[in-house]
């Protein structure tokens, strides 16, 4: 009889415990998950990713910019900006754009188009492209 009461009075116990733990736990557990949700909603938001694209577009640019100005010029006004030179050209723009790029917009580029190297890449030959820099580009891939 003894044990009986005992094993109600810890079963009590353990589950008014487990009814303070719920009450706290499962708000605090729906307010991160909702800060999560927002935070990965915020891809589906258009005007943010417009202009988080636009900032990385203009990025790219810039780092493309520089690459010619002070490596590419150099090397087509010495005739030495074979192939091997491009690919290094087209590698540090890469590395320059990532190095640039903040988190918001590292997460942005790879929720929408997944790799972000191809991606930011292609981008990269694209500027070169537009601004005639060069002809023909070498494959890279």
């Amino acid at each position: 009889m003894f044990t009986e009461a005992f094993q109600t009075v810890v079963e009590s116990i353990l589950m008014s415990v487990l009814i303070a733990a719920i009450g706290t736990f499962v708000p605090y557990g729906m307010y991160k998950l909702n800060q999560w949700f927002k935070e990965k909603l915020k891809v589906l938001d258009s005007e943010y990713a417009i202009n988080m694209f636009a900032h990385i577009g203009d990025t790219i640019e810039s780092v493309v910019n520089h690459t010619t100005q002070t490596y590419v010029q150099s090397l087509k006004s010495a005739d030495k900006f074979d192939a091997k030179e491009q690919i290094k050209a087209l590698e540090t723009s890469k590395k320059n754009a990532l190095k640039m790029l903040n988190k918001e917009a590292v997460e942005l580029i790879e929720a929408t188009h997944g790799d972000i190297n191809k991606w930011i890449e292609s981008q990269i030959e694209s500027v070169i492209v537009e601004q005639g820099l060069m002809k023909i580009l070498p494959n890279v891939a």
